[in-house]
């Protein structure tokens, strides 16, 4: 989510079923040139399939007593930023493994599809070894973004914390080192290949057993409500207020995610 906030991929929804048409490329006559002065330009097309997701919920409330609000006592603010905390880490695990749910049926909560639902079936790959990452895993992964000619060279992939390490042991006995008096160990954050170079972000919402990359400027999270505090009706001796979002996860195409699996 912080990638996402950074690199400033939000949208706007709105409805509560977001919809979207597919981002594609036409490679007909790609590299063919036209004559001086060509007055008669080709129109191409391609294929754009009409995509969507679910706009989700996430709701957290927090409440003070009046003694606490007679003392001046600043936790009432502090349980509201916790609360936001809570909120963000609620978004983070739904776009990365949230499987669809339309709400249709008891207890009626929708639920988006996360990252991880969206790799497009051409994009699937399993590891040669079946419990083990390698270095060739890792380049397949990545040239299979080079096989759906997307037009970008930088990648991120969601892991956890096992296949991880799997991965900072591959280098650990090719790296360069910086000395540094009080850091110790080995990270791996990025991996350049001939297909592109993609960057690992430690997730422990990924699955235990899937590394999913996708190419960021495809993706969006886009708010039907942006996270927003609330104050609720006072209750007896106590004041109480909320934390609401509403949002989905916009992929703009399948091809731009894929999956490894261990």
């Amino acid at each position: 989510m912080s990638l996402l906030l950074g690199k400033g991929l939000t949208g706007k929804a709105s409805a509560t079923i977001h919809c979207w048409r597919e981002r594609s490329f036409n490679t007909d006559d790609i590299g063919q040139g036209v004559i001086e002065g060509n007055k008669n330009p080709t129109v191409y097309q391609s294929g754009r399939a009409e995509l969507n997701n679910v706009c989700q919920i996430w709701q957290r409330a927090a409440e003070i007593s009046g003694t606490a609000l007679a003392m001046q006592s600043t936790t009432f603010g502090q349980e509201i930023a916790d609360r936001l905390v809570e909120i963000k880490q609620g978004i983070e695990k739904s776009i990365t493994s949230g499987v669809r749910n339309d709400g249709s049926s008891s207890p009626y909560i929708r639920q988006l599809d996360g990252i991880e639902q969206w790799a497009d079936d051409n994009n699937k790959i399993e590891a040669a070894t079946p419990t083990q990452i390698s270095e060739d895993d890792i380049k397949r992964l990545v040239k299979c973004f080079w096989i759906q000619g997307l037009p970008t060279g930088q990648y991120f992939a969601l892991v956890n914390a096992d296949l991880k390490e799997q991965i900072d042991a591959i280098y650990k006995d090719s790296y360069s080192y910086i000395h540094q008096n009080n850091v110790f160990g080995l990270l791996v954050d990025g991996v350049r290949t001939n297909y592109g170079t993609v960057y690992f972000l430690l997730s422990r919402y990924a699955s235990p057993n899937k590394i999913t990359a996708f190419a960021p400027d495809f993706i969006s999270l886009d708010y039907l409500r942006q996270p927003t505090f609330e104050t609720l009706a006072k209750t007896g001796d106590a004041i109480s207020g909320e934390v609401v979002a509403e949002a989905t996860l916009r992929v703009g195409s399948k091809k731009a995610v894929a999956q490894l699996t261990v």
